[in-house]
């Protein structure tokens, strides 16, 4: 009987078996919503989906209402998926099913919410960061620089006479001072002139606040002007904009472009045929910024691809120009002082006390407003401009200036046009004054006139300039100009001159002008070719016919001065035509990190000059004194205290440091951040450094000390035992007065570094036990990679059923 029922309980089970399986299948299935084709109307469900808007999955997973077929989300749930809430009709919730700007589908099988929103109601995105490069800030250490220049001449019926020009200049963090002029003296032939001696160019300090992008200067300093308006040399002060100090920042406006994304996509520009760059943007608005530095016009050619392949091309024309300010930018000058009379004949003669002031001010990006004034006890002239971007045809100019000069009232017009492409520019600007117009140069060049003769100075009353420019490939380039001046006392000039030309075989080129003086009625014009002989030396041939009529042949011979020093020379003849006889020319420099030299000879067979020069600098800084060439901006002085390590520039080898471990690296451009390293492959073992690159700038007119801080090796290995002469275990700690946490490993071993003559120590073991010993060195150095010991630091015995550490598992945790 038993055997009998057995298997009807088997079949009992499975059955109630698969009861409970349907059942717990039936309530895994209640939680998902149905395909669109089984949901009836009347149910309401609430579901977990994922929520994608516009294909953009942004793995958010949102609970979704069914209701009657339609689908209700929450209000707050939309706007984090980037719907702004203004586009919401419901505060609360949203029946994305009947939303008329918005496609809703269901995906069954991936159990997602599909939107399809309008591109522009989704948030912006700014492609590429701003054009602002990185910042470093300059440089500056203590210390002085001379520059000199000593010239000699000796001139047929003239005599010989020296002349040797100087620049003092001294810098740090106060600033630069810096004081130049010529000393003269006739040492045979006519009697010695009235400019013989020393005479005093500039002297003036000055300094720069980089945050604020401001300069000032006080001393002898040169006005800064507009287009429309003319500099004069003052003695007194000088604040500023001075975008120089910063190079990262760019100051006139470049093209962006914007579009829209219905899905994610991809962006590709492309400048004058170039791809500048490429991004994936998301759906929604997006904004181009990071456009590549151009100038002139040009075409920019966007392309759109989605995630399927289609494409959308998009051609815009664009014209920027440098002369432009960004929008909400501002560039002033202002200078007060006196007259600098006399400049480069009196050492000090002041005059007249004048001050002069510009704006300008980037109102949009395609508008600049200028503003100009200046004055003195006689003279106040003021004006007004700007500069208008006329879409992608070009920029125009104009500006306005009233005067009042002794009494007398004046104006002057100015406007002027410019254009260029990657083939073609054209430009003109044209001044109109009257003849009581006045400003501070025509002042200047009054009261300054040391001539007692009744001399008088006018400005022009109308100048006109036209130039154009057209490359025609393969063919060469062609151009031209033409000016057109009527000056104050009458006199007319108009000039034209037309030139082209062409690259030829190699790097030879050929040359062609000619030039017409309107008013003497007459041409003359130059043929040159110009054909190079190896990496250094050229040779050029040219003919002229001159307004005369005379014809005049050159030959020109040169080799070029080589990067790194050595010989250059150039030798020149020339039939001058007529009477003049032959023109001879000849010249030969050298030059080496310290000095730099030449001489050589001009003239015909009547009249002849031999002439002399040696120029260069020293460099006072950190004590020691440096000889180079001559330097005109900044320098480096780069400190290694270890002779014969190779410097490099911007990956150019500039040498190797002195036997002092210094090594001068001139002619530096201020505020260019330049990359400084040394080579340490050339360094023994025992010899470490732990910088071995810098990049950083040097401030205006100044020098920097950059140490490379390059010693010996003051490390080694030491063996460490217990009292028993067994290692101590691994990765206890080596603890030293002032020094980094140090570790024992294999076999007792720890590395130490920075060690000395005596060298204490205090040894931490995992499970928590102390000692101390101590490394004596003799004479205090250390041999690189020599291994001393053992040393012994005896161990406390460990505690009764303290288990005992291993490598695997110290308490450390570190593993040396």
């Amino acid at each position: 009987m038993a055997r009998s029922l057995r298997p009807c309980a088997l079949a009992v089970a499975s059955v109630c078996a698969c009861l409970t399986s349907a059942a717990a299948l039936a309530e895994t299935f209640s939680s998902l919503p149905p395909p669109p084709s089984l949901a009836s109307s009347g149910e309401q469900q609430r579901y977990m989906l994922e929520l994608v808007v516009n294909q953009r999955e942004s793995g958010a997973i949102v609970p979704v209402e069914r209701r009657d077929g339609h689908f209700l989300l929450r209000a707050g749930d939309l706007q984090r998926a980037g719907i702004p809430a203004e586009k919401l009709p419901d505060p609360q919730q949203v029946d994305v099913s009947q939303w008329r700007e918005v496609k809703a589908d269901y995906d069954d099988r991936r159990q997602r919410l599909l939107l399809t929103v309008p591109p522009d109601w989704l948030s912006g995105q700014v492609i590429g960061e701003a054009q602002n490069g990185p910042r470093y800030p300059g440089r500056t250490s203590t210390g002085a620089l001379f520059n000199y220049d000593f010239y000699a001449t000796r001139t047929t019926n003239a005599g010989t006479r020296l002349s040797a020009w100087n620049e003092l200049r001294l810098f740090g963090a106060a600033g630069q001072f810096s004081s130049n002029g010529v000393w003269q003296q006739q040492m045979e032939g006519r009697a010695p002139a009235q400019d013989d001696g020393y005479i005093r160019y500039d002297t003036w300090w000055s300094n720069e606040d980089e945050n604020n992008v401001i300069s000032w200067r006080v001393g002898d300093l040169t006005t800064d002007a507009l287009s429309w308006s003319n500099s004069v040399r003052l003695g007194g002060i000088q604040i500023g904009r001075d975008f120089s100090v910063r190079p990262d920042l760019v100051t006139y406006p470049l093209p962006a472009f914007s579009g829209q994304a219905a899905v994610p996509s991809t962006v590709d520009l492309f400048i004058n045929g170039y791809r500048s760059s490429q991004a994936n943007v998301q759906p929604g608005p997006w904004s181009l910024t990071n456009v590549p530095f151009v100038n002139g016009a040009g075409d920019a050619v966007i392309t759109t691809t989605d995630a399927v392949g289609r494409q959308v091309t998009t051609t815009l024309p664009f014209y920027v120009s440098s002369t432009l300010l960004k929008a909400g930018l501002s560039d002033y000058s202002f200078s007060a002082g006196a007259f600098r009379d006399s400049y480069g004949i009196k050492n000090f003669d002041y005059g007249e006390a004048a001050a002069s002031g510009s704006l300008r001010y980037g109102a949009t990006d395609w508008l600049t407003l200028e503003t100009h004034a200046e004055g003195s006890d006689t003279l106040a002239m003021g004006g007004a401009g700007a500069m208008f971007r006329v879409g992608s045809l070009g920029v125009l100019n104009g500006a306005l200036a009233q005067s009042q000069m002794n009494g007398a009232a004046g104006t002057q017009y100015s406007w002027g046009y410019q254009y260029n492409n990657s083939w073609f520019s054209i430009g003109t600007q044209h001044t109109l004054r009257s003849r009581e117009f006045g400003n501070l140069a025509l002042l200047s060049s009054r009261t300054g006139n040391s001539d007692t003769s009744n001399t008088t100075y006018s400005l022009a009353r109308r100048s006109a300039q036209y130039n154009a420019s057209v490359s025609l490939s393969q063919y060469g380039s062609l151009g031209a100009a033409y000016i057109d001046i009527s000056g104050g006392d009458g006199q007319h000039t108009r000039l034209l001159n037309l030139s082209w030309s062409k690259t030829l075989w190699g790097n030879s080129s050929l040359y062609v002008s000619a030039s017409r003086d309107q008013q003497q009625g007459a041409w003359s014009g130059a043929i040159s070719l110009v054909i190079p002989f190896g990496e250094h030396g050229s040779a050029s041939v040219s003919m002229e016919r001159d307004q005369q009529g005379e014809n005049n042949q050159r030959l020109y011979l040169s080799r070029s001065m080589p990067s790194d020093g050595g010989f250059a020379w150039d030798a020149s003849w020339a039939n001058q035509g007529g009477n003049s006889g032959d023109y001879r020319q000849g010249s030969l420099r050298w030059r080496n990190n310290k000095i730099d030299t030449s001489a050589g000879f001009y003239g015909d067979d009547d009249y002849n000059t031999q002439w002399a020069d040696l120029t260069g600098s020293l460099v006072l800084m950190d004590s020691e004194v440096f000889a180079a060439n001559a330097i005109n901006d900044a320098f480096v002085v780069v400190k290694t205290s270890y002779p014969d390590v190779n410097v490099r520039y911007e990956n150019q080898s500039m040498g190797r440091t002195d036997r002092n471990g210094y090594l001068l690296v001139p002619s530096i451009s201020s505020y260019y951040p330049a990359k400084y390293d040394i080579d340490t492959l050339d360094l023994p073992a025992d010899i470490t450094t732990p910088k071995v690159e810098q990049r950083f700038a040097v401030k205006r007119q100044s020098g920097y000390l950059l140490h490379f801080p390059v010693e010996k090796l003051r490390a080694a290995s030491v063996i460490l035992h217990d009292a028993d002469g067994q290692p101590l275990p691994v990765s206890s700690q080596v603890l030293r007065d002032g020094q980094a946490t140090e570790y024992v490993g294999w076999d007792g071993i720890a590395w130490m570094e920075n060690l000395h003559a005596s060298n204490p120590m205090r040894v931490a073991t995992p499970d928590g036990r102390t000692c101390s010993a101590e490394l004596t060195i003799a004479n205090g150095q250390p041999q690189a990679l020599k291994t001393y010991g053992p040393i012994t630091c005896p161990l406390p015995p460990r505690p009764a059923g303290a288990p005992v550490p291993s490598p695997d598992n110290s308490t450390s945790g570190i593993t040396p």
